[in-house]
């Protein structure tokens, strides 16, 4: 069994809209992740949509993306900045793993609505995320964005309960072995 993964990722944001997200991922990101926050038809308040990742990030966070245009008001795109190391080990994909996990604990245990892959299975080793954002300034540490958004993710895959921790306030524990999700997914 492969030693737990942890993954810091400094967020930056909030963007208000695809263009101004894309034109800085493009100046300053390579790879990374973007989560999207809006109402989306018959929604009254902002929620998470989606999160996404790519090697070449702004090649993904764009004007006429399927998701951003179905959330049709209150945007906000953050871009995801890993800033811990990737695992040891033989590369077998092109997206960093630490890309991927960050991804899929997100997508999983926040039940994001446009993340229907990642959300259908867990991950297939234990890892933690760990989120910090900041403005778009990349010096000032920002408000939670969102009060669904974790300050921690944690899945322990060996039979522990899966966690998401939203620091000074609340925890949501998710059991194992199944991890249900609330809406019995």
């Amino acid at each position: 069994m492969p030693k737990h993964l942890m993954i810091s990722v400094d967020w930056f944001g909030p963007y208000a809209t695809a263009e101004s997200a894309h034109v800085a991922a493009k100046a300053d990101y390579e790879d990374g992740l973007y989560m999207c926050i809006g109402c989306c038809d018959q929604q009254t308040q902002a929620q998470l949509q989606y999160i996404g990742i790519s090697t070449l990030l702004y090649k993904r966070v764009r004007i006429g993306r399927l998701h951003f245009k179905k959330i049709i008001s209150d945007h906000q795109f953050w871009l995801g900045e890993i800033t811990t190391a990737e695992p040891p080990g033989k590369k077998i994909k092109v997206s960093k793993s630490t890309l991927k996990y960050a991804e899929w604990l997100h997508a999983r245990f926040l039940n994001l609505p446009f993340n229907v892959m990642k959300t259908k299975t867990i991950p297939d080793r234990s890892v933690t995320v760990l989120n910090r954002w900041f403005d778009t300034t990349y010096d000032n540490i920002s408000e939670r964005p969102h009060p669904d958004w974790p300050d921690l993710i944690d899945f322990p895959s060996y039979g522990l309960p899966a966690r998401a921790v939203w620091f000074g306030s609340r925890q949501e524990i998710f059991s194992a072995p199944a991890y249900r999700l609330n809406d019995g997914r």
